[in-house]
């Protein structure tokens, strides 16, 4: 097995940051700095981290966290903020799949699972993200449209997207948007593009698998359909 994914297997970090971690020889396999992703190790291998010992998961762990506003979706965070991981009680290593921006709240995934991570983050799969967003005024049809069809940010335009209104308040509106895109903070750039600012974000659905009732700062296991769910959608976009 090779280095990388071996640290990824162990729930030391995902695929792409286990890489970093070898490029920056934190890595040591039987006492030997290693920078090499691609080296080849297997269960007889002394491998350690920053001079700690690690090991192949026996168990791989999924969780479901409704992440609350001001909370980094970080395994840990420099400036000792408040991350993702604080809220799950677990000895297990885990970490994110993918992104939430700090100021948006809502459903994120967490696992020691590196393998999967490293295929669920992978540009090419573009698993669907649903968002309510509380927008300043009302978008006209026309501006949905172009919601939908995609506009331009950062230089690039969107990929093609779902929006429709769900409640009119007197000066603000509920939008649901689904897009198959992560690009940074992309929803909020796309409301300022149609002159509708956002308010407040909450992602309520990662293609099927939704939110439901569960409360600000809490988690759960995935379900079963849920993980196999996500397995076959990796499997299938290959």
């Amino acid at each position: 097995m090779r280095l990388q994914k071996f640290l990824a297997h162990s729930g030391v970090a995902s695929r792409r940051k286990s890489e970093e971690i070898i490029f920056a020889k934190r890595v040591k396999v039987n006492g030997e700095i290693i920078d090499n992703p691609a080296h080849d190790v297997d269960e007889n291998d002394i491998v350690k981290v920053d001079n700690r010992l690690v090991s192949l998961n026996e168990k791989n762990l999924y969780y479901l966290l409704n992440k609350p506003t001001g909370v980094v979706s970080t395994a840990s965070d420099e400036k000792n903020r408040i991350n993702v991981v604080d809220f799950i009680e677990s000895d297990e290593r885990l970490y994110p799949v993918g992104r939430l921006d700090m100021d948006t709240s809502g459903l994120i995934i967490l696992t020691n699972d590196g393998d999967l991570t490293n295929k669920l983050t992978h540009p090419r799969y573009e698993l669907p993200k649903t968002y309510l967003a509380r927008v300043r005024g009302i978008p006209t049809p026309k501006e949905l449209e172009e919601l939908q069809n995609g506009v331009l940010i950062d230089g690039k335009k969107t990929k093609k997207a779902s929006a429709n209104i769900e409640r009119v308040f007197k000066h603000e509106s509920l939008v649901k948007i689904t897009i198959e895109e992560g690009r940074n903070r992309q929803v909020r750039k796309m409301f300022d593009y149609i002159n509708h600012p956002v308010i407040t974000l909450k992602r309520i659905k990662i293609g099927n698998i939704d939110i439901g009732n569960l409360l600000e700062g809490s988690y759960r296991k995935l379900k079963k359909e849920e993980l196999d769910y996500l397995k076959n959608f990796s499997n299938e976009n290959r």
